[in-house]
């Protein structure tokens, strides 16, 4: 990977040098993605009520932050799952950020739903590259696929999404090459690491996805409430995958917010629930409306 493709796939960290560790960080902006990512993060109390199924689940033992928390869903047959990747830079961030108040709507629908979740942890670009991270986030799809039969979850119904870089590795695990390997003595890399679904919230520069989009690849379902002078998560970055999702015919709806100038939901609806209703969709569950009050 060259540094001009790493540079564009996260602006507001300007990679420059590559080791065998990974790409170190100019500094120079730190203290802008600092400020960016506690006003992303510091979202409100975590909610009480929803603790996983299971959690701290080791998915891999090459890095200490290979782990995972699963909730179940209360369903009879197998049920699709939905994995969420946090935000952060590649540099900070964690798995219970699900729990915040601007998450934790995402989780408590699609258990309503009848959808497991998964929300994982990953190495930061201090320990590994940015293809690095790429590789241990597809080894978490692969093994809560191979927990399918533990965890009562469709292993060819699985979806991916994020936020901010979570994004990023969510569309690369859509759109990326396989990388099973089909005859490993591991099981576990037998299995495929794509997803059916991908869901990108704050979509920062995709060129990197962009990349490997092609015709018949995954559903994609953007969210973007940033402002239109956002130079990280600028508006321009959900429309340029979504006018490249349109010109490889692959199936892709596009939400905005009161600050910017994407097309806000339509009145009744909400960025969530038109979230839910396109992964259910592409699942090909049925979608249970909210209960009358």
């Amino acid at each position: 990977m060259s540094v001009k493709m790493a540079a564009g796939v996260c602006p507001g960290i300007c990679l420059s040098t590559f080791d065998k560790k990974g790409w170190s960080l100019d500094m120079e902006r730190t203290s802008l993605l600092a400020a960016i990512g506690l006003a992303l993060f510091a979202s409100g109390p975590v909610a009480a009520g929803l603790e996983p199924t299971e959690a701290n689940v080791k998915y891999d033992t090459r890095h200490e932050r290979n782990v995972l928390d699963f909730w179940k869903a209360e369903s009879d047959k197998p049920t699709p799952v939905y994995v969420w990747f946090h935000g952060g830079g590649f540099r900070r961030g964690d798995k219970s950020y699900i729990l915040h108040s601007h998450n934790v709507g995402l989780l408590k629908e699609f258990l309503r739903q009848g959808i497991s979740v998964a929300s994982c942890n990953y190495p930061f670009l201090k320990d590994a590259s940015y293809e690095q991270i790429m590789h241990h986030c597809a080894r978490a799809i692969q093994f809560i696929r191979a927990k399918s039969k533990q965890w009562n979850i469709d292993p060819r119904l699985v979806g991916a999404c994020g936020r901010s870089a979570g994004a990023l590795i969510s569309e690369w695990l859509g759109y990326y090459p396989d990388l099973r390997k089909p005859r490993s003595s591991n099981p576990i890399e037998r299995i495929t690491t794509q997803v059916l679904v991908v869901g990108s919230h704050l979509q920062p520069n995709p060129t990197d996805a962009m990349r490997h989009m092609r015709k018949g690849g995954p559903a994609l379902f953007i969210y973007t409430s940033a402002p239109n002078g956002d130079g990280v998560h600028s508006p321009k970055y959900a429309k340029m995958i979504k006018a490249q999702a349109d010109e490889l015919g692959i199936p892709a709806q596009l939400v905005g917010g009161s600050k910017n100038d994407i097309p806000p939901p339509p009145e009744g609806e909400t960025w969530l629930s038109l979230q839910v209703k396109f992964f259910c969709k592409h699942y090909r569950v049925p979608y249970k409306p909210p209960e009358s009050k």
